[in-house]
């Protein structure tokens, strides 16, 4: 019994051991539509790791790296962005985590003009809510 009962410790330690962090927030957030095009772009993550790319891409035209990335491992980043124009935006990240697992991403937004009602902030709501969601499923 003690046997099964240390087997079922050591399983637990090790896959608590082998989790990835993961992009669990981001600014604008995941399929939001902001009216003004943010100066920065926030990755948050479930545990420390290291940003080693990043770029952005409007639809329709060339990727852009965004540079530079901090050297260290981090839960946060703040990145500049470049000046964005109005348009569908896709971001792809790529991160290494502290136990050396490559992981990529990407979020999506549009940049827009102000929709009559508040549309545009229900939009940024609704993708915050959506991916808090995706979140809770992990």
């Amino acid at each position: 019994m003690k046997s099964l009962i240390y087997s079922a410790a050591l399983c637990l330690v090790a896959s608590t051991a082998f989790a990835h962090s993961e992009l669990t927030a981001s600014m604008p957030a995941d399929k939001a539509s902001v009216e003004t095009a943010p100066k920065e772009l926030v990755l948050h993550f479930s545990e420390p790791v290291r940003l080693t790319a990043l770029t952005i891409t409007r639809a329709g035209d060339a990727r852009r790296d965004l540079k530079p990335l901090p050297g260290e491992s981090l839960k946060d980043f703040n990145i500049a962005s470049p000046a964005l124009l109005k348009g569908q935006y896709t971001v792809n990240w790529r991160a290494l985590s502290g136990d050396a697992h490559v992981m990529t991403g990407q979020f999506t937004f549009a940049v827009a003009e102000p929709a009559a009602g508040g549309a545009a902030h229900d939009s940024h709501a609704a993708g915050h809510s959506e991916q808090a969601a995706q979140h809770a499923k992990h």
